[in-house]
């Protein structure tokens, strides 16, 4: 709930997370294999502490994957000058771009109409049977794997954004021979616009193709999980 993409706004009702997390605590439940017995409060609470923890790290790892879209939108913003315009992002109280938030909104879309979050939850449970609650230790590969997801987080950022960018870059060209052209025409004043306008359209054309990059992304998240949740127990 702290994490989680859709669940972690400040909008959410808190009454929503209680309900969500009374929920999944009932079917936790219900999947530990025996009752745990434990006499001393101090492990009891270092044993609280590592699932804290634990449900962290899983919440985190899928908030990364939604920062790989939303980091094209921002490499976006920087190449045609919206990142200049930044707004005051109430949901999660940060500066955030323009095309970042929209990129992070799609993708928060096709994230609950493609049943993602089942398969969220569903590593969450699988976490309580993989890493038992009375293991008292995590495995050493877990800094390794969550390297290795920053690492592509950075690739698969530059991929969504790839198109606009080059657009924008194509039209600087432009601009830079029309300025050689014709000196008399101001270029700062006319290209800042048109280079919007001009991404604008190309991400509309381009739009159909996006959806179908970023629920691509969204098996690298399943993956990403299930290898985190195996590397704590090894």
């Amino acid at each position: 709930m702290v994490t989680a993409p859709g669940f972690s706004f400040k909008q959410t009702p808190s009454l929503l997370k209680i309900f969500i997390s009374i929920s999944l605590t009932i079917s936790v439940y219900s999947i530990i294999p025996e009752k745990i017995v434990i006499e001393n409060i101090y492990i009891f609470i270092f044993f609280v502490i590592k699932e804290v923890l634990v449900g962290i790290a899983l919440g985190f790892v899928v908030q990364l994957i939604f920062s790989t879209v939303e980091m094209a939108g921002q490499i976006i913003d920087f190449q045609v000058g919206f990142s200049m315009g930044s707004v005051y992002d109430q949901t999660i109280g940060i500066q955030g771009s323009n095309y970042g938030r929209l990129y992070y909104w799609l993708a928060l879309t096709l994230f609950f109409v493609t049943d993602m979050h089942h398969i969220v939850i569903q590593n969450l449970l699988n976490s309580f049977e993989i890493v038992p609650l009375t293991q008292s230790s995590l495995g050493g590969n877990t800094v390794e794997g969550m390297v290795k997801l920053f690492s592509k987080v950075f690739e698969m950022s530059i991929m969504l954004a790839s198109p606009v960018v080059l657009v924008a870059f194509v039209t600087d060209c432009v601009l830079g021979i029309v300025s050689r052209s014709v000196p008399q025409i101001n270029v700062l004043m006319l290209g800042m616009p048109m280079k919007i306008l001009i991404s604008f359209f190309f991400l509309l054309l381009f739009l159909p193709n996006l959806l179908q990059l970023i629920v691509h992304i969204f098996p690298e998240m399943n993956r990403y999980m299930s290898e985190f949740v195996q590397s704590l127990a090894r």
